[in-house]
């Protein structure tokens, strides 16, 4: 999060997602293992200190010290400065491995860097971290507790932790998912976990940590850390969740496995699963008829949204005729008030355009022109992106070079909308390479778009002839490229992370969603 700059170009790049996600986590963690009341007093005691003058990140973090330790909320020999430095000046975070003795009631606690990339693991053995440990079991829900009673040291040294819980107890690490940290368990651990998550008592295990265990499940299993049989396992349990975050968190983690699956033979398999996972709450939040009591609830829509969104394009129950039936109403009459409710006119407008044709095309091009609401015109300029019809996909590349069709600053989004699409990703790949240097010439002066265009084809390239080409044709252009080293790099990282999956997991899920098949 803090890095030394050694141009200025390197400036504007490192505002990416990494400095603002990972820092606002930063930020959220450190203010609960220190507590909202030490922080507030450390920053206000660092604004008074260094009024009229400049400060660095060791001056905070020195005002942050001295509260906690006045408050004793860290102990005399830790600081602040100790524990973040891990955190901000180190790439990565850290996944901790808890391994149970159910006779002893102990656990031992290490930790090693969480790296997706499984063959050049870079330094995943020599970083550390100061990692605030906070735990809840079945028979002491602490789960609102996240000042630390342990801490895991750096330099790393592995702890065990006494009487911890009972045998048949279950424990869960990281209360209120304060740490920015995933957590692997023993087998038996994972086990106890699904089996009370598939009682009516589920809630007991607050929101946040449901999440993260859907989101750690899926991240390890993803690595070859936990069996994927543990990951699906764990999400049978959806079938009675309610909330958005561990719904969002679990099928943010399925489109990963949608990218890579698609283009195998076992889809078919694997689009039966998701529509035997999505039936019961597609009924549940009202298909693509918003309910009144929901209305005015922000989670409860964003919930219907991301539902119908998959629903439609597994084809669960009726939301692809629904939206076809919604979408016919709106062309009839296309001066009457919009019958699809607003939320939901991304699903029914991409649904509709990818079962239709050019007729349905136009009619919402015309909308799109028509329109001065910017998020009606984002909307529509995403779906159109969704036809499966190779011509229209073209051509609104074409017009996404031509600033009377597409704003400029629009021309990424166009071509991430069409890359999404299961047809549009190869017509959007050869566009791409065919056009590069009019793509360069079109976003100049801001190059560094030109991430965005790398970062849509290669999160969906899974085959080592697509990687080589993607080379190839990097080092071709290798001087339009070189303002964007870093987008480069990632881009080319995210096709070989995808191929180790591919050669690594595609039997295992074969097995699994066969097993899954036949329940």
């Amino acid at each position: 999060v803090s890095v030394p700059i050694g141009d200025p170009k390197e400036i504007e790049e490192i505002f990416d997602t990494i400095s603002y996600k990972k820092g606002s986590s930063l930020i959220r963690m450190m203010s609960l293992f220190l507590g909202e009341e030490v922080v507030r007093k450390g920053v206000s005691n660092y604004l008074r200190k260094h009024e009229f003058s400049n400060a660095e990140q060791d001056d905070l973090w020195e005002s942050l010290t001295e509260e906690a330790h006045k408050n004793k909320i860290l102990p005399q020999n830790l600081t602040v400065k100790t524990i973040m430095d891990t955190w901000t000046l180190q790439t990565g975070y850290p996944v901790i491995t808890v391994t149970r003795n159910y006779k002893k009631k102990t656990a031992d606690i290490s930790q090693r860097r969480y790296l997706r990339d499984i063959i050049n693991s870079k330094d995943a053995h020599n970083s550390c971290w100061w990692v605030p440990l906070t735990y809840s079991t079945r028979s002491h829900l602490n789960f609102n507790k996240t000042t630390p009673e342990h801490w895991l040291s750096c330099p790393s040294q592995p702890q065990t932790l006494n009487d911890i819980a009972d045998e048949k107890d279950w424990i869960i690490f990281n209360n209120d998912m304060a740490g920015i940290y995933k957590v692997n368990y023993d087998d038996e651990n994972w086990k106890l976990i699904i089996k009370f998550l598939q009682t009516g008592d589920y809630t007991r295990i607050p929101t946040l940590n449901r999440v993260q265990l859907l989101s750690d499940a899926a991240d390890l299993a993803f690595v070859g850390n936990l069996k994927y049989d543990i990951f699906f396992d764990l999400v049978k349990y959806l079938r009675s969740e309610i909330e958005y975050l561990p719904w969002k968190a679990a099928l943010s983690k399925t489109t990963g496995l949608t990218t890579h699956l698609k283009k195998s033979p076992i889809y078919g398999l694997y689009k039966d699963y998701m529509k035997k996972v999505l039936t019961p709450i597609y009924e549940k939040v009202g298909g693509l008829v918003v309910p009144t009591s929901s209305a005015d609830k922000l989670d409860a829509i964003k919930l219907q949204v991301l539902v119908a969104s998959k629903a439609c394009k597994f084809e669960v129950a009726n939301c692809i005729t629904h939206s076809q039936n919604l979408f016919k109403t709106l062309s009839e009459n296309p001066n009457a008030t919009n019958p699809i409710p607003k939320d939901l006119r991304g699903v029914v407008y991409c649904t509709s355009l990818k079962h239709g044709g050019e007729k349905e095309w136009d009619f919402l091009w015309k909308k799109f022109q028509a329109s001065n609401v910017a998020t009606e015109k984002n909307t529509i300029l995403s779906a159109l992106g969704c036809s499966s019809e190779v011509s229209l996909l073209k051509r609104y590349l074409d017009w996404s070079l031509d600033d009377a069709k597409i704003r400029r600053q629009d021309s990424s989004s166009v071509f991430s909308a069409v890359a999404r699409n299961d047809v549009g990703y190869y017509i959007a790949k050869n566009f791409f390479y065919d056009n590069v240097k009019q793509i360069f010439k079109h976003l100049q002066p801001n190059k560094r778009r030109i991430s965005r265009y790398l970062a849509s084809l290669s999160s969906q390239m899974t085959d080592d002839k697509e990687q080589e080409e993607l080379e190839q044709f990097i080092e071709k252009n290798k001087e339009n490229f070189s303002d964007v080293k870093k987008g480069v790099e990632q881009s080319l990282e995210t096709v070989k992370i995808n191929i180790q999956w591919q050669n690594k997991h595609a039997e295992s899920i074969r097995k699994i969603l066969t097993k899954y098949s036949v329940e």
